[in-house]
């Protein structure tokens, strides 16, 4: 996940107010099956910067050393199904347009994914669905933000605005395929936080708007959502929540802390409906 600050016109300024919060599954319970498979960014790989920076420099990248949200809600789910394994394709910068072609973070700069792959997050994601059909679920996916970032250097308006309708219409693709290979599944998306709004809180409709199309995307295919936005951002008090959550007061690392993640991992845990279980 990489999103900087930005220029917010006042357009968009009530948005929070319609903020969608779609749960389209939500009346049928399935538990968690034999597998659960996490896909998406820097924020599935469960990346800290500080951290990985000590491991590149020791010259030992560890792939464990980042269990990230995925990592802590696998612990959620093993408390309800023990033998439950996790395979996590996470890939550090990637965005809706790169999980169809390769991971640049292992194909190009050769580091260690949690569960390597060659080619594409969704030829890998599809490969193992139907290698494992009817034995995986939940499925995790947060993936987005990376797409904006171009739009920072752009000096075309409509930039942003035509960038989020390109992550709606990929997340729709996406989504179709996971749910055509995993029909049964439990498929949980992501809608992303704000770690700019300390430093500049204007940043927060941006988040809204791409909130708003992972949202639509998700409820197309009957996909659940993990809402990060409203205990980073809007759970009083502000800004101190936010800066308890990650280095982001002032701004030296867009990913969470630990317990950031542990946040965002109680949030698909909420979503999915496991808490029943218990």
């Amino acid at each position: 996940m990489r999103f900087r600050p930005l220029a917010v016109v006042a357009a968009i300024a009530g948005l929070l107010v319609g903020a969608t919060s779609v749960s389209a599954s939500s009346e049928h319970f399935n538990p968690p099956k034999h597998y659960y498979l996490a896909l998406g960014d820097s924020l599935a790989y469960g990346y800290q910067q500080a951290k990985f920076l000590g491991e590149a420099g020791s010259g030992h990248i560890d792939p464990a050393t980042f269990p990230g949200y995925a990592g802590d809600l696998a612990g959620m789910l093993r408390d309800v199904r023990p033998e439950i394994r996790t395979v996590n394709y996470g890939c550090p910068g990637e965005t809706t347009s790169s999980y169809f072609t390769a991971c640049y973070f292992s194909a190009v700069q050769h580091f260690p994914l949690h569960d390597p792959y060659s080619g594409s997050q969704e030829a890998a994601a599809l490969a193992f669905l139907r290698a494992h059909r009817g034995q995986v679920s939940p499925i995790t996916l947060d993936n987005g933000a990376n797409d904006v970032t171009p739009c920072l250097s752009s000096p075309d308006p409509n930039c942003f605005s035509r960038t989020i309708a390109v992550v709606g219409a990929n997340l729709n693709r996406a989504l179709a395929e996971l749910r055509d290979a995993a029909p049964d599944a439990e498929i949980i998306v992501m809608k992303y936080y704000d770690p700019f709004a300390f430093n500049s809180p204007g940043t927060i409709g941006i988040t809204v708007l791409l909130d708003r199309a992972i949202a639509n995307a998700a409820a197309h295919h009957g996909a659940r959502l993990a809402d990060a936005l409203t205990p980073f951002n809007l759970a009083p008090p502000q800004p101190a929540t936010l800066c308890g959550l990650g280095p982001f007061c002032p701004l030296s690392d867009i990913h969470p802390n630990d317990a950031g993640y542990a946040v965002i991992a109680q949030q698909f845990w909420a979503a999915s409906g496991y808490g029943r279980l218990d």
